[in-house]
């Protein structure tokens, strides 16, 4: 039914042995255009810059492996679809169901057996390429629906709506999402003759009979505003290749002359005809519909209108036909990123503007508009007569900036007035001055976190942890903060969330072991027994890197394992134990402690704490700040501590800023006190000073 253009695919080898590439090239070259990449760190770059169709990529790779070039490729939109199959020497179970778990589609045994390596290439690529065709089929089908003249509904094999293409919203006088859900006679009651009996609907016939089936000629159809018209239509049923009737069509006519115009021109009136994408006045009702089904669910709605930057400029120079060219690339790149039902429209020349129904997270529209700015970005590096092409963005949320759709569309406007005038925003504004205070604060902390991994500004600071007895310190804990320009730090409470969440964690928590190895065997040279206490993210410590990376540093920096101490919090716990576990596992056969911070205050769940690899209960300081001979807290405290001591645990208290905290805790026998009574955090040096350690 449709056609489509032949290209030569693309395969991309991901590996750092030359020996592998040629043998590979060799194999792969009748294939397709075979293009390499030998370092996993520009892995990702290279598959954005190349799109090609299947990737091969090895796993044992220096700098980056190939498990960690794979979860980049899976988290970035541009990329997660591109079929991955692994290169591996790991023959395992275990080690082949972590590759497909991971998203791998198949793996590759090495050395590769080259007919193997074609076959299996061969057929990644058919199914690539049929899955393309059915994709462009659907998307021809699609517009072909909502272009003719004629009104078309679809409905389940129970009669209930499913879908009205525009001329059919224009008939029934209903828009599609309305009317998806209510049963056919609902939406289109229809009579014989003036005054006539009802006319049962062909849809349930054709799905009865199993046939085509045609409505009685002098049939009329009632819409919504009550007029009743006369139609002539046919039904037929929607059967599976199985035989299994899965609904029916419906495809009708206005018979009247002056109606029939009508309905064939509502695709003019409310398309953009160059995008074929809704226009304005659609996009109004359709979000007046939203705004109407958000009032039940009490979920945000979201607008966000993207105004492509000097626009005009573009048509003057190139012409308008190429002008319109662009705008359709642009919109189907916008479409590429769009996953929860978002709704594109061209609302003037140069804007397009897309609703987002049931927003559950404010920054989820900003992070979209990173997207499409940062998708903009690299069509500008491809195409560069465009001189750097770009947008500004203006984002208004439902029910906090309006609370109907066209004040909605017109503070969306405002703000992306505001973006295009206010260089600091970054291209990206919302209507709210106070959600837009956040985003801009987001922004900065974010570029600040990438130039202190850049510049070295993370700062180790130590705070001591003091046996209750003889007053010695014997171990401390690392803290990481983040230096400002002008020498103070940011709060850890600022930055932590942050780093976790857009995964500089990673690379921050690395600087901080390179910083507390440093200090260990510094302490070690000059004789001294500190133990190190580090604290992990969860995000850091399921990272594949990071175990590997640990390893590797206590080796570099010489020190003992035995004197590190890894503390994770409970929520660790819930995200992949028999990972977890393993990984604990292995530290601890190498000597390193594991503790667990905040222990009350989380999941604390005990039918696993028993099980667990760990070797110390930190109880929180939200159980010591309260601390009194009869409180709740104390009780609490108390069950803790009893609870480590019956497992064979250590006990840590943090937190402790008072003398009579410090003694009610010796007496319930903890391990280890640390808080401000005794000290904050302090630099090193500081440290050896007071403590004289």
């Amino acid at each position: 039914m449709f056609t489509t253009l032949s290209k030569t695919p693309k395969i991309l080898v991901i590996d750092d042995d030359a020996s592998q590439i040629v043998l590979l090239h060799k194999t792969l070259k009748t294939i397709g255009d075979v293009i390499f990449e030998q370092d996993g760190r520009a892995a990702l770059d290279r598959v954005i810059d190349s799109s090609p169709d299947v990737i091969l990529l090895d796993i044992d790779m220096p700098g980056k492996d190939g498990h960690e070039v794979l979860a980049e490729l899976k988290a970035n939109v541009l990329t997660q679809h591109i079929p991955v199959i692994f290169l591996t020497s790991r023959d395992s179970v275990d080690d082949q169901l972590k590759c497909l778990r991971d998203g791998a589609v198949d793996f590759i045994a090495k050395p590769p057996e080259p007919a193997v390596v074609a076959a299996r290439v061969h057929t990644q690529l058919t199914l690539r390429s049929r899955e393309r065709e059915l994709v462009e089929s659907y998307r021809h089908a699609k517009v072909i629906v909502e272009s003719i003249g004629d009104a078309v509904i679809t409905t389940d094999q129970n009669c209930i709506v499913t879908y009205l293409n525009p001329v059919a919203e224009v008939m029934i006088g209903l828009p599609s999402a309305e009317a998806t859900g209510q049963m056919i006679e609902d939406i289109m009651p229809l009579r014989i003759g003036d005054d006539g009996p009802p006319h049962i609907n062909p849809v349930r016939v054709a799905i009865l009979d199993r046939r085509v089936v045609g409505m009685a000629l002098n049939c009329q159809m009632m819409n919504q505003r009550g007029a009743w018209v006369p139609v002539e239509d046919s039904a037929a049923p929607l059967v599976s290749e199985t035989g299994e009737i899965l609904g029916a069509v419906i495809v009708f006519s206005d018979i009247n002359e002056s109606r029939a115009l009508a309905a064939k021109m509502a695709q003019t009136v409310q398309y953009d005809q160059v995008t074929n994408l809704p226009n304005r006045f659609l996009l109004l009702e359709l979000i007046n519909t939203e705004i109407t089904m958000s009032k039940r669910s009490g979920k945000k709605i979201g607008l966000l209108l993207v105004d492509i930057n000097q626009f005009k400029l573009i048509n003057s120079e190139f012409g308008f036909e190429y002008g319109d060219a662009l705008l359709k690339k642009v919109a189907q790149r916008i479409k590429v990123l769009l996953r929860r039902g978002e709704i594109l429209s061209r609302h003037h020349a140069d804007q397009f503007m897309l609703l987002v129904p049931d927003l559950d997270r404010i920054s989820d529209l900003n992070y979209l508009a990173e997207s499409i700015k940062g998708d903009l970005t690299l069509l500008s590096q491809r195409q560069p007569e465009l001189n750097g092409l770009s947008a500004s963005f203006g984002l208004s949320i439902f029910p906090d900036d309006a609370l109907d759709g066209q004040m909605l569309m017109m503070h969306a406007d405002s703000a992306v007035h505001k973006a295009k005038k206010d260089a600091d925003n970054g291209g990206v504004c919302f209507y709210s001055s106070e959600i837009e205070s956040q985003s801009i604060a987001r922004r900065h902390l974010h570029a600040q976190l990438k130039s202190a991994i850049e510049n070295e500004d993370v700062i180790a600071l130590f705070q001591p942890m003091i046996d209750p007895v003889s007053g010695e310190v014997l171990a401390v804990e690392a803290l990481m903060r983040i230096r400002h320009q002008d020498g103070s730090f940011i709060s850890p409470m600022d930055f932590i969330p942050l780093a976790e969440e857009t995964g500089l964690i990673i690379e921050l928590g690395e600087r901080m072991v390179d910083l507390a190895l440093q200090q260990l065997k510094h302490w070690a040279d000059d004789g001294r027994r500190i133990r190190v206490c580090l604290n992990v993210s969860p995000v850091q410590f399921i990272s594949p890197r990071f175990v590997p990376f640990l390893l590797e540093a206590i080796e570099q920096y010489g020190v003992s394992p035995e004197m590190i101490e890894l503390e994770v919090t409970e929520s660790l716990m819930m995200q992949n134990l028999d990972q977890v576990i393993g990984d604990m596992d292995r530290l601890r056969s190498r000597g390193i402690s594991i503790s667990i911070d905040d222990f009350g205050t989380g999941f604390s769940c005990l039918s696993y704490l028993k099980d667990l690899p760990v070797d110390v209960l930190k109880v929180d300081k939200a159980f010591v700040a309260q601390i009194s001979a009869d409180g709740s807290d104390y009780v609490l405290a108390r069950t803790i501590v009893a609870l480590a001591q019956s497992l064979g645990l250590q006990t840590v208290s943090e937190g402790v800023e008072s003398a009579y905290q410090a003694s009610q805790l010796r007496g319930l026998g903890v391990s280890l006190l640390q808080g401000f009574y005794f000290s904050p955090p302090v630099p090193a040096d500081d440290l050896q000073t007071r403590y004289l350690i």
